[in-house]
Formats: C-alpha cells, structure tokens, sequence
C-alpha cells in the first residue's frame, strides 16, 4: 500500500472506523473487484472477495455499495453473493437496493434518439460481436484484439460517434479496454453523491476503484472519505491511496472487517 496524499494516516482512518455508527464502502466492480477477461462473462471476483463480502453483508456493519459501468443484471450473476449489496448499474442509471427493487433512469427523447442512431451505425458495421448494449449507453470492448485492429476500431467509433456529442446530450468515455458512448448527465460521482444526499451524517467512507471512469467518484468524494486507486501499475489519480490487487485489496477488506466486527455487538 503507499499514501498519495499528504498527511493522510491509514492507521486514524481505521481507528475512526471502529467508532463509527453506520459506514459506508462503495466499490467498483472491473479491475477492482475481479481481474479483466477477454471474455467479459467471465471476469468473477478474485479468489476470496466474495467469501470476505459475504462476511461483511451478513455481519451487516456496513453499507456495501457497488457502482459500475455494467448493468445490474451483469453484476448480480458475476458477484453471486449470498445476500446481495445496494448495486449502481450502467454508470449510475440503474439501481437495484438492497430490499430487492430496481430503479431505471429515464431518457429523454433526445437522448434515446441519439443511442439508436449510434446502436443502428454499429449494428450495420458488423461491429456486433465487441458491442455491449445497456439501458443508458453503448460500449464497445476491444480487450484482446492487436493494437492494430483496436486503433483501427476506434477511430471509425469516433469519427461515427463524435457527431452525436452535442445534439444528443452523450458523452464518449474512453476505459481500459474499450470506449463507450452514454447519456452525458451521470457517472459514478452522480452515483456518489446521490449516497451522500441521502444520509443525515456523514461519517466514515471509502470508495475503491481503478479506471479512469472512477475518478468522477474519487473526485466527489474529496475531503468527505478515503478514495483508493486499486491497480497493479500506478497512475496519475485525485486517490489517497493506492493498493494492489488481489493481495493488498484482500488485506484492506479484511481489515474493514476486523475493525467493525470488534465494535458491533
């Protein structure tokens, strides 16, 4: 593990923890949780994160949140928890809470012209095989195809996609392994800070993430909790702190657990 922020004392994050009455840990999902796969049906947790969640979702001395890029429905089957977490799906557009009931975004008429404008162009490039569709956006994934081909890919996506920016309320978002086009009004530190309006007192959180999409959340987060940078190779972050999977993720988890399982009766 290495500070990146000044001053910032792990050991006192911790020792807050203990005494804190209801904290939160908010998690990113791909390449934070579980290892990237070509094959994105397959990309489960690291061996021992779900026996740990698990741990902490039945010891209830937390709130679990897991905001991702991916839909619900993706999330709930690769987790395969035995009780699930509150989970943000699709960057924020969808939420599935923890009593079991699910809320959907809506879009706009503009919004949902532009994605089927952009779902028709990628459908008729045979470009279907490395497109993910979900409810807010489109993705496509070129994990595990040469450089070549994935330049190539790219740049026929942003000379299609780029257009519908402005008259269709989208953004185009670049992450490790491919580029997404979604609705341009929400993202994970939406999804952040619609957690943090909902709670009288804020006390002690933490979000976990690797990607650049999670910047959005770790900036959000600034000055109200720990953000942590999960990546085996560090980059340029607003994080305090970066740790490496799976070993350091399993070893701050763990540590989660511990403090708050010696304080809950």
């Amino acid at each position: 593990m290495q500070t990146l922020r000044e001053n910032f004392d792990l050991n006192r994050f911790f020792s807050d923890l203990s005494r804190a009455k209801r904290p939160i840990l908010l998690l990113d999902y791909d390449g934070t949780l579980a290892p990237f796969q070509v094959n994105r049906d397959e990309a489960v947790p690291y061996p021992g994160v779900r026996e740990i969640l698990n741990q902490m979702l039945m010891a209830d001395h937390t709130r679990v949140v897991v905001i991702s890029g991916r839909r619900v429905s993706d999330l709930t089957a690769l987790l395969d928890l035995n009780k699930l977490p509150e989970i943000w799906g699709s960057h924020g557009n969808e939420r599935l809470l923890e009593d079991g009931s699910y809320i959907l975004a809506e879009l706009s008429e503009q919004e949902h012209e532009g994605l089927k404008m952009a779902r028709k162009w990628a459908k008729d490039t045979r470009f279907e095989d490395i497109l993910e569709e979900k409810p807010a956006s489109l993705a496509f994934h070129w994990r595990g195809l040469g450089k070549e081909r994935a330049a190539d890919i790219k740049k026929k996506v942003l000379d299609k996609w780029e257009p519908l920016k402005e008259n269709y309320n989208l953004k185009l978002l670049d992450f490790d392994g491919g580029i997404e086009i979604k609705v341009a009004g929400r993202n994970k530190g939406d999804a952040v800070n619609r957690v943090l309006n909902e709670i009288d007192e804020i006390e002690e959180i933490a979000y976990l993430g690797d990607d650049f999409t999670d910047e959005d959340a770790f900036r959000a987060l600034q000055g109200k909790g720990l953000c942590v940078l999960v990546r085996q190779k560090k980059r340029d972050t607003c994080a305090d702190l970066w740790i490496k999977p799976p070993e350091e993720l399993l070893d701050f988890l763990h540590r989660w657990h511990a403090v708050r399982s010696s304080q809950t009766p």
